[in-house]
């Protein structure tokens, strides 16, 4: 079905990125994150307004009254310090308000660069004049909120954003370089494509030209047209198949991907269309609701823009938003479309005709793979994913008036291409997007095009990224984590008293076959790989238009190309240079790229607390993606089959049912509205599991390694473990606008951050014993949801 990945944190950050449509969605096999007791004793904020990092230079220098100030400075600053440098130094019993609740008086301090940088940054992030037991996330990323206002060109802004940030920048800088003699033709063409794209004088000379040549090549747009269109020309299914070539998802969602019950092979796969607002929900509110007027306005002015005339725009856009609403009714809701096995139906293409004959599909399947040069007979086999609608859309098509349908089609194909435009022909995007993501300046062109070469030519930009900023030893100490994690799992599963032995000894076979990629797939260090991967496409300086076209054909055509093939599992499912992490279900392969192996995740001069609670807990949480809901339904060679038995389902999902219920509980203030918890039910899952097996992991490590790790400055009355939980929160730490927060809500599987921190926490018994939560408290309620 090839609609099994899942991801640490899939935020789309604009509905601008969404509406590109040119994700290469069958690589990453997907189709990408709210009682009361005494107040807890902690430590208050330093007076006097300081900063943090003077903070932590004063703390250690009352440590060390009468060593001067400049060894100090030079313990802290010194630079290229690789070992963890330590200093034994003897406290006062803790004052009775201290949040450390062990009973050590004999400390060690790490006083490397690392440790103070992060000592820095967790106290800058940090409000801890609120009580931890009471809201966790407050505490945690109370002032790194205050501190990084929203970007006017962003919807939200987080420790993800941060990071995304400094890796475009490093990027930039990569394709911006010149071409080299001798370079891979991979590399050179990421350099040319990025290089059209920010070439904006030549957009703007060439401006409406390119777009149009597209719009007349697919037949023309009626509403442009006025009584030049001749509706007897119209044909539906031909037109259908042209945008296939185009990689966009309009009325069917078509593309290759492994077979769900047989993983080792491609099969050609049908699911119901995806539309042109990002969430069927918006079309559910009735005609006069914001979304839809302003979606409706942008239809009109992207018409008129090429050429019609406005009152012909208003009326027959309006009869597209009419059939875009119809569209919207007859689809099904994401939150009902996590059955896998009910969502398999696999039959010949004689059989889908038969089944659903008002719809050519011989032709439609049979043009589309013809412009691939692959060929196809109605003996080959299509898993459809949803029978129902496509049944309900050939009732939809036969009483829509063809005019209606090329109108919309059209529009949809260049409501895709308004960012490939000039700028002034951009900004008609502006007031839509601000009512749906709540910005309306337009994002750095530098960083867009840097965005769009990495999200489609990631390979290319891949190598460049870490042949210049990757450390090998990243990879080796994520290898040795990972090992950790494992082994914490396999005990948490021989722990859960609601499956019994035999699928136990699934679940661990399944655990330990899990292939894990890391940092980046060796074969992008191969010219030859990397040349034969973009062979067929081109790109041109002064064509960025045309360059996009050839991309989106390009995609789509290795992906038709893949039919009949077998599926090589050692390919990678993400990207090197992404700040994010996958599992892929019918893989059963879990992917850390190496954009997201930095801190507050990961660095190798960090106390492990830090390293198991940031990128432990991401480990942990794609391990954890094998038995979600959705995961537990693929066995250990990636084929949905049913392994386990019926009464261990029932107890899964008597247990998944707790966590639905705690998240569905939560409700954002800044909008009132509930979190879709069976939507988000997956990540929930995946979260609390990652965070038990990375924290038991982390006890593990240090049980083996004397117990105990050094403090760090300034925050020697947080224990090892409290810290552990503290990065794992700020992690999370971010803002994002009410209208980013409602599309997330009604779009995505992930969870705003404050909710991913409160509802994971208030589950760990181990986050309870660290902060000595009592019971009742918020973040230690009195009923807890578990189920690895």
């Amino acid at each position: 079905m090839g609609k099994a990945s899942r991801v640490i944190q899939g935020n789309v950050e604009s509905e601008k990125e969404a509406m590109n449509g040119n994700s290469k969605h069958y690589m990453l096999a997907n189709g990408e994150t709210v009682i009361t007791f005494e107040p807890n004793s902690h430590q208050g904020r330093p007076c006097c307004g300081r900063t943090t990092l003077e903070i932590v230079l004063l703390f250690i220098a009352l440590i060390f009254i009468g060593i001067s100030a400049a060894l100090v400075i030079v313990l802290v600053m010194r630079p290229n310090i690789e070992t963890i440098k330590t200093i034994t130094i003897t406290e006062y019993p803790p004052a009775s308000n201290s949040v450390r609740q062990d009973d050590k008086k004999t400390e060690t301090l790490c006083l490397t660069q690392d440790c103070v940088k992060a000592a820095v940054r967790l106290m800058e992030a940090m409000n801890d004049s609120i009580d931890p037991c009471e809201n966790f996330f407050d505490y945690a990323c109370g002032s790194w909120n205050r501190m990084n206002e929203i970007p006017e060109d962003r919807s939200s802004y987080d420790t993800f954003s941060k990071l995304r940030d400094n890796l475009d920048m490093q990027l930039k800088e990569l394709l911006e370089e010149p071409e080299l003699p001798g370079e891979s033709e991979g590399t050179v063409k990421a350099k040319r494509l990025y290089a059209s794209c920010i070439n904006e004088a030549m957009i703007d000379q060439r401006d409406l030209g390119p777009a149009i040549a597209l719009i007349n090549d697919l037949g023309g747009w009626p509403v442009t047209m006025g009584t030049n269109w001749r509706n007897e020309d119209f044909d539906l299914i031909g037109l259908l198949a042209k945008l296939r070539l185009y990689n966009n998802k309009l009325l069917i969602d078509q593309w290759v991907g492994p077979d769900d019950k047989n993983s080792d092979i491609y099969v050609i796969q049908l699911d119901q269309a995806e539309l042109g607002m990002s969430s069927r929900d918006y079309y559910m509110s009735g005609r006069d609701d914001p979304h839809i007027v302003a979606y409706e306005q942008f239809a009109v002015d992207t018409a008129i823009l090429f050429g019609a005339n406005a009152s012909r725009a208003k009326a027959e856009m309006a009869d597209v938003i009419d059939f875009e609403i119809r569209l919207a009714n007859i689809t099904v809701p994401q939150g009902e479309l996590r059955d896998s096995e009910a969502l398999y139906n696999k039959m010949t293409i004689a059989e889908l005709q038969k089944m659903i004959p008002h719809f050519n599909w011989v032709r439609y399947l049979t043009e589309i793979f013809a412009r691939a040069e692959v060929s196809i007979n109605v003996t080959d086999h299509v898993v459809v994913l949803a029978p129902v609608f496509f049944s309900n859309l050939t009732q939809l098509l036969s009483i829509t008036e063809n005019r209606t349908l090329a109108n919309y089609l059209i529009w949809r194909i260049m409501k895709n291409r308004v960012d490939n435009l000039p700028k002034k022909y951009r900004e008609l995007q502006v007031e839509y997007i601000k009512i749906i993501m709540g910005y309306s300046s337009e994002t750095s062109r530098w960083r867009d095009c840097v965005t769009y070469v990495n999200n489609n030519l990631g390979n290319a930009v891949g190598r460049l990224f870490i042949s210049r900023h990757f450390d090998e030893n990243a990879k080796k100490n994520a290898l040795e984590m990972i090992k950790d994690i494992r082994r914490a799992i396999e005990e948490l599963l021989s722990e859960v008293p609601w499956m019994d032995q035999r699928t136990k000894k699934l679940a661990k076979e399944k655990a330990d076959v899990m292939q894990e990629k890391i940092g980046f797939p060796g074969y992008i260090l191969n010219d030859t790989f990397l040349d034969n991967e973009y062979k067929n496409i081109h790109f041109h300086t002064d064509t960025y238009f045309e360059n996009i076209l050839n991309n989106v054909r390009g995609i789509a055509l290795s992906n038709l190309q893949m039919y009949n093939k077998p599926v090589d599992k050692t390919l990678w499912s993400a990207f090197p240079a992404i700040v994010n992490a996958f599992y892929s279900a019918t893989m059963n392969q879990m992917t850390l790229p190496a954009g997201i192996l930095q801190p507050p995740f990961y660095n190798k001069g960090y106390p492990k607390s830090l390293n198991y609670g940031g990128i432990g807990m991401v480990i942990g949480h794609e391990i954890t993606h094998g038995f979600d809901d959705r995961g537990r339904q693929y066995d250990k060679n990636g084929n949905l089959q049913q392994w386990w038995d019926d009464h261990v389902i029932a107890a899964f999902k008597a247990q998944a049912k707790c966590i639905i219920e705690q998240y569905g509980n939560f409700t954002v203030e800044k909008i009132g509205l509930q979190l879709n918890s069976v939507q988000s039910q997956g990540e929930d899952i995946a979260d609390n599991g990652g965070l038990t097996a990375a924290f038991r992991a982390y006890r593990m490590w240090k049980a083996e390694h004397g117990g105990s790790e050094p403090d760090l400055p300034g925050l020697t009355h947080l224990s090892n473990d409290q810290l552990f939980f503290l990065n794992f929160a700020q992690v999370w730490c971010g803002n994002t606008r009410p209208e980013a927060l409602r599309n997330r809500i009604l779009t995505g599987v992930h969870n705003p951050g404050r909710y991913r921190v409160i509802g994971t926490l208030q589950n760990s018994l181990e986050f309870r014993k660290a902060f000595q939560c009592p019971t009742g408290s918020y973040m230690a309620p009195s009923k807890r949801c578990s189920i690895w």
